[in-house]
């Protein structure tokens, strides 16, 4: 398997079909994290693709200060606050929840009960504000260290902290609102 820096070298010596072995190895991450911004699937899909397309475009620009994932991750998240920004409204129910459910063998009750957890804790999520998202997907999805979330959000690690906790503190403050409270569900709160 060749790094990152071989391929980029390989692509920016005129080999194309170099950037496909990139595009593999990163397009799941790109998609999951916008995917979890964005709540649509449709829209997370042109979106990894537009992220994917710039990256070639910007290739020339990539310093290697950085690890290429680091580079592309921020890529994708201005492209994805971006299209926030122009959008207002969540368009769709079909959201993924940022908390793995854990599988069990459950009765109906059960099933039904964890449905509807989940689905408040969407409705929640989808409440707090982009920066506060962002860094819980980044956190609880990705499980990334918060030295690589200070890394790629261009802040401090301590801030990086900051932001987390702050957005569990929302997260647990609007689901405390919400009838039945389900603060309890989430993890390290």
């Amino acid at each position: 398997m060749h790094s990152d820096a071989e391929i980029i070298q390989r692509i920016m010596e005129g080999d194309v079909e170099a950037y496909r072995e990139l595009i593999q190895r990163y397009q799941h991450m790109i998609f999951v994290f916008i995917y979890k911004m964005v709540n649509n699937r449709s829209d997370a899909e042109d979106l990894t693709q537009e992220v994917f397309v710039k990256a070639y475009e910007k290739l020339s620009t990539y310093r290697g200060d950085s690890h290429f994932s680091t580079w592309l991750h921020t890529l994708a998240r201005n492209k994805t606050i971006d299209f926030l920004r122009r959008r207002k409204y969540y368009d769709s129910d079909d959201q993924l929840a940022y908390i793995p459910s854990q599988v069990r063998d459950e009765s109906p009750q059960e099933s039904l009960l964890g449905k509807e957890q989940r689905r408040e804790i969407q409705e929640a999520f989808a409440k707090l504000s982009d920066t506060y998202r962002e860094v819980i997907v980044l956190r609880c999805t990705h499980e990334y260290p918060f030295e690589k979330i200070a890394a790629l959000l261009g802040v401090a690690e301590s801030t990086a902290r900051v932001r987390y906790l702050r957005a569990r503190q929302e997260l647990a403050k609007i689901l405390g609102q919400q009838e039945g409270g389900l603060v309890h569900e989430l993890p390290g709160i």
